[in-house]
């Protein structure tokens, strides 16, 4: 056996206890279905692009990954080729958003140059850090933390934009408080206050000016964004297949440390169920979302598995 299956096997025989203690664990509430996973399951089966996820279109895509994912052609998957196939899919997304990433940093660098020297001053650079950080700090009180309310704009977001699908890739932003303590708690209680937050600012600052001319090139500035960039698609990677080989725990019905088209399918089935709500045998963004009643975190699980 491989080491990588062997440590798939392990960490598979692992959740499976853990799977079973929760089994008998008392309910909690569910997260409750979002619009945002609707769009997402939308994005991800819409077939023609027409914005409605018939249940034959639902059907026939995964037909076609059941037989993507079946390397040998045997009529069984292995929790390798589950999670192999579910790997090639990841990475597509990844690379689309790592370089919608890319695009969006080269123009906050043309936002931020504002007197066209095609370079990032510490000036300017400041000022677009204090501008988030009062933002961010809703309170006023001059800390960043939980308590302080959502901006307004995030509070009352534009109901005529569509609502976006889940990305695979989320970045750390200025532009949230989970952002910004994310990014700028350093001594990990939970608050960011102006002079911390100054002081992480100033040190990226330097770790970016590589030149040492106190002021940051387009090069500078992009490179530095690329490498925390890849760190977290690196990150995200490693965790969404993690949760890939647990899915495959859950679809694997009968134990047999394979999944056969007939689980593959109820498992479908029931996703398809969950979000076709007026039972039309098609899921729009129209219709009402699924209403939760309160699970295990096992059911949860096996209710999301793809």
């Amino acid at each position: 056996m491989s080491r990588r299956s062997t440590a798939l096997s392990l960490f598979l025989a692992i959740s499976s206890c853990y799977l079973a203690a929760d089994e008998k664990a008392p309910k909690k509430p569910a997260h409750q279905p979002t619009a945002q996973g609707k769009a997402s399951f939308i994005r991800d089966y819409d077939l023609n692009k027409d914005g409605t996820v018939s249940q034959a279109e639902f059907k026939q895509l995964r037909q076609q990954r059941y037989g993507a994912m079946d390397e040998l052609q045997d009529g069984q998957v292995s929790v390798d080729e589950y999670v192999n196939e579910y790997a090639g899919r990841l990475d597509k997304k990844l690379d689309i958003e790592r370089t919608g990433q890319i695009k969006q940093t080269l123009v906050r660098i043309e936002a931020l140059d504002k007197n066209n020297s095609n370079t990032i001053g510490h000036d300017e650079y400041n000022a677009s850090g204090d501008k988030a950080f009062a933002y961010i700090d809703t309170n006023k009180d001059g800390v960043i933390s939980k308590a302080d309310p959502l901006p307004e704009r995030e509070r009352k977001p534009d109901a005529k934009q569509p609502v976006r699908a889940r990305p695979a890739l989320v970045m750390p932003t200025t532009h949230s408080v989970v952002g910004m303590l994310d990014m700028y708690d350093q001594n990990g209680d939970g608050t960011v206050d102006k002079t911390e937050y100054q002081q992480q600012r100033d040190a990226a600052f330097a770790r970016t000016d590589l030149d040492k001319n106190d002021e940051l090139s387009s090069d500078e500035y992009l490179n530095e964004f690329v490498d925390r960039l890849d760190r977290q698609i690196a990150k995200t990677r490693a965790a969404q297949l993690k949760q890939a080989a647990v899915r495959f725990k859950t679809l694997d019905q009968d134990n047999n440390q394979q999944i056969s088209a007939a689980e593959f399918n109820t498992s479908g089935d029931r996703m398809f169920k969950r979000w076709d709500t007026d039972l039309n045998q098609q899921v729009t963004m129209a219709e009402a979302l699924p209403v939760t009643l309160p699970v295990t975190r096992a059911e949860k699980t096996k209710g999301t598995a793809e």
